[in-house]
């Protein structure tokens, strides 16, 4: 699955909340923490590692870059599907962790695995 697959994410599944990048300049998705739990659960469920992601902020329809994120780095002596649960509890716990900042309504965005590696 390439990075701009998260539309096909998206569509298969009960996403129904999300926000596009685009007036930033990049061609991606931003979820709410509630939907982005939901895109780390199906990434889970489908075998998808989670590379990391980024955080916007929601002010009045304005989608502004928060210049925080996270990533998840494979180590050489775990296995794919280890990597899989790691990556994706990794984003979980960022995503869970991040309520208690200041950002009212943070967005996160992903950067998946390309599956054809």
């Amino acid at each position: 699955m390439k990075k701009s697959d998260i539309i096909s994410i998206i569509q298969d599944n009960d996403i129904s909340e999300y926000y596009s990048l685009k007036h930033l300049g990049i061609e991606d998705y931003a979820f709410p923490d509630q939907e982005a739990l939901k895109i780390v659960q199906i990434c889970k469920l489908l075998l998808i590692p989670i590379l990391g992601g980024d955080v916007y902020s929601l002010t009045d329809s304005t989608i502004e870059d928060l210049d925080d994120s996270w990533y998840y780095d494979r180590t050489q002596s775990e296995s794919y599907y280890n990597n899989v649960q790691n990556s994706c509890n990794r984003s979980e716990s960022y995503i869970r962790a991040y309520k208690s900042h200041s950002c009212d309504k943070p967005l996160f965005s992903f950067t998946i695995e390309d599956q054809l590696k």
